[in-house]
């Protein structure tokens, strides 16, 4: 099997520290500027090193991609937004930066996080386990009835967790026809009277969503999310949330939502 480093986004990261996303992404964009900082008294010449003058012996710029790789994630607006493959040292660098328990229970979640990813690569080591991995990926596709587009991430995902090249899964192109739209947009757009919070239990109530559960990141208690049903996906579809790839969140067809608001409403 391709030996590939494995990483956790900072979506993750920042959710098992209890930080803001858009702040982590700018404590890495300034460690990764620090990495890349020339050494204090290094010669240097019109801003270059001076050419006949080395460096001391274990200087020099350390490559940032051994600890944050630039990536990208799809919002809830199907937007795209940066953020950091985040590697195992790169999660040791975080991890000395933060101080007190906290720091304790993050090196904890990560250690924990990549002895999982290391025993489950050691266990797919050959064509057999990863057809197997593929059934489970397709199992849980199945089992949160997430849209095409999500499916296809989750599948991206897997291959690239394994070493495989993932040139020959298809690209997705969304249905402009019908656009998709998170639940709070909706309401706002369409002047409903209902809060997101009251239309969800209502939603429940009439059997078009459910409550799921995941164990939290943070490797205590459980998380809830919601997803759409069978009959609630004929009103939008379930996506893999950009929050943490272990749920999915449910996102509404404009055309049908106010149908959708007068059924569950009347």
């Amino acid at each position: 099997m391709l030996e590939k480093e494995q990483t956790i986004t900072s979506l993750e990261v920042a959710e098992m520290v209890g930080k803001r996303h858009d702040h982590l992404i700018r404590d890495i964009k300034k460690y990764i500027g620090e990495l890349n900082a020339p050494n204090v008294g290094e010669a240097r010449e019109n801003g270059n090193p001076k050419v006949g003058v080395s460096p001391k012996v274990g200087e020099g710029k350390i490559p940032h991609t051994d600890f944050f790789i630039e990536s990208t994630y799809m919002t809830d607006q199907n937007k795209s937004m940066p953020c950091y493959e985040v590697t195992k040292k790169g999660c040791e660098f975080i991890a000395h930066k933060l101080t007190g328990v906290k720091g304790t229970k993050f090196t904890a979640r990560y250690i924990n996080r990549f002895h999982d990813m290391e025993d489950y690569i050691k266990q797919s080591g050959n064509k057999t386990s990863i057809e197997k991995g593929i059934s489970i990926v397709k199992f849980i596709a199945d089992d949160l009835n997430v849209n095409t587009a999500s499916r296809l991430l989750m599948y991206e995902n897997y291959c690239k967790d394994v070493g495989v090249p993932t040139g020959f899964l298809p690209k997705y192109e969304h249905n402009d026809s019908r656009q998709l739209k998170a639940l709070t947009s909706l309401l706002k757009e369409n002047g409903c009277e209902l809060s997101a919070v009251k239309f969800n239990q209502k939603l429940i109530e009439c059997g078009y969503v459910e409550e799921r559960e995941r164990t939290s990141s943070k490797g205590s208690g459980k998380k809830k999310f919601k997803a759409l049903t069978e009959s609630g996906l004929k009103y939008g579809e379930n996506a893999v949330s950009p929050h943490n790839q272990k749920e999915v969140q449910p996102l509404y067809y404009s055309d049908t939502f106010m149908e959708l608001y007068k059924e569950v409403t009347k």
